[in-house]
């Protein structure tokens, strides 16, 4: 197998691993959801670090998703539109779509995901709320990894659209 065969293998790899970590997220969510519901209003009892917990992984399933979402050619769009488009002018406006919006979107979200975890990281910053989790430089991070693998999936997906002769359909 070539090097470059490889490396697409393995961003296939990342990409559908945050997938399946976003899944695995999105059950636990809906259990401490409804742990902390049937806490609260069965027996009065609600913990900050809780509430904390389920909206990190909330916000972890969205950004863990976004690339993987993209990989599986799941994202939203107006089908009212393009379902009566032509292949050609799909892949003209998926293109152009990908070079002119979402790799410039991705690399801003790097830039800036990352001074904002880093900044998080050095003042080991906590949650506001007393009781609330520590280290939210975690989820800061993910903003971060989020960009990251949303450009691994644009490069991804304009070489295949551009260089391999395999896989012609844009994903």
């Amino acid at each position: 197998m070539k090097q470059k065969e490889k490396l697409i293998k393995i961003i296939e790899q990342l990409l559908i691993s945050s997938g399946k970590i976003s899944i695995i997220l999105s059950l636990i969510l809906i259990i401490l959801v409804s742990m902390s519901v049937i806490m609260r209003y069965l027996f009065s009892i609600g913990f900050t670090w809780l509430q904390d917990l389920y909206i990190w992984i909330h916000a972890s399933v969205i950004l863990m998703g976004i690339a993987y979402t993209s990989h599986k050619n799941g994202h939203v769009r107006i089908d009212l539109f393009y379902k009566i488009m032509s292949q050609r002018l799909k892949d003209f406006i998926n293109t152009f779509g990908t070079v002119f919006f979402t790799i410039p979107l991705s690399i801003f979200i790097c830039s800036k995901g990352y001074s904002y975890f880093l900044r998080s990281f050095l003042q080991n910053e906590s949650s506001k709320e007393t009781g609330g989790l520590p280290a939210i430089y975690i989820l800061k991070f993910i903003i971060f990894l989020m960009g990251i693998l949303l450009l691994l999936e644009c490069v991804l997906q304009l070489y295949i659209k551009f260089f391999n002769t395999k896989r012609t359909k844009w994903k």
